[in-house]
Formats: structure tokens, sequence, C-alpha cells
């Protein structure tokens, strides 16, 4: 896939065979989607659940289904145990982790109704509360992982660990 960055210059997205920058770039896009989650009440206020409103609730959607858990799955089947075996100090930082994962899932489950029901035109308006929280804790988490996980990860794996750790990531989307 070809990207533009942001001087127009071409870049190439990351790919399963660099795993840490894959996992980088999701919590890119999860920081994007938070930021569509944060701006969505303020539009429909504005502009009421619109064509690009309801798009953009698809698109939110689609992310947090499917994408987000992938990413979840990728990093606790393929970086958790790894790390565990060579950190043994980890675990709690692991299990840390691996425990606000099912809760960003219940938060998610929490409010993905209230989104849906919205597009459909089954309620008027949604908690902006509910949404900037989710975002907020989103954004946390991602930021903890980006200071401690990747890098733990860079360090503590070797090329062939993280080459397998890409092709398994890899090989779940093909399956999937």
């Amino acid at each position: 896939m070809l990207t533009l960055d942001t001087l127009g210059k071409a870049a190439t997205a990351p790919s399963f065979e660099q795993p840490l920058e894959m996992l980088q770039a999701c919590h890119d896009k999860i920081r994007r989607f938070c930021d569509q989650l944060d701006k969505l009440p303020p539009y429909i206020e504005e502009h009421g659940v619109d064509d690009a409103a309801r798009n953009t609730i698809d698109d939110v959607v689609r992310y947090f289904d499917v994408a987000g858990p992938a990413h979840h799955t990728d990093e606790e089947e393929e970086l958790f145990p790894l790390l565990e075996e060579r950190l043994p100090t980890a675990a709690s930082r692991l299990e840390q982790l691996s425990a606000e994962h099912g809760y960003l899932h219940s938060c998610w489950n929490a409010i993905r109704d209230d989104l849906v029901a919205l597009r459909d035109g089954r309620i008027r308006q949604i908690s902006r509360t509910e949404l900037q929280e989710f975002a907020r804790q989103y954004r946390e988490h991602a930021a903890t992982e980006e200071e401690w996980l990747f890098p733990a990860a860079a360090n503590a794996l070797s090329a062939e660990e993280l080459r397998q750790a890409g092709a398994n990531m890899a090989r779940r989307r093909q399956s999937g």
C-alpha cells in the first residue's frame, strides 16, 4: 500500500515484515479514529446525523470491531509470551496491558451500540463524555505501549523472532 507523507513524498506503509512498525502504525490509526469520536458529537449538534456522520460512524465501528481486536491479539499472542520469557520482571506490566485490552473492549462495546443506533436514527444524540473517555483511555494505553512495550520488544527479541511474529500476524489476517 502506498501512502503520502505530509511533505507529499511517497512513503511505504509498514508491512508485517516490520511488526513493531506495523503496530505503531495501528496506534496512529487508533488516534485518528479517537479524534473522529471526539469530533462527532459537536458535528452532529451542528449538522445532524447526515451522510458524513453516518460514514464516520461506519468507519469507526468497522475499525474498532475488526482491526482493534486483531491488534490486541497480535500483541498478546506474538509479543507478550516472548517478552515474559525474556524479561520475567515484565510479567505484571504485560498482565496490566492485557487487562487494559479487555477493559477497552468492554468500553467499546458500551458505546458501539449507541453509535449504531445513532447512525440508524434510533437515537438522536450520543454521550460526548463516554466517547471522549473511550478515546482518552485508548490514547493513554497506546502511549504506554509506545513508551515501554515496543522498545522492550525491539531490545529483547531477535530479528528472526520479529520476522516470525510478523508472519503469524499476517497469517491470522488471511485466515480470519
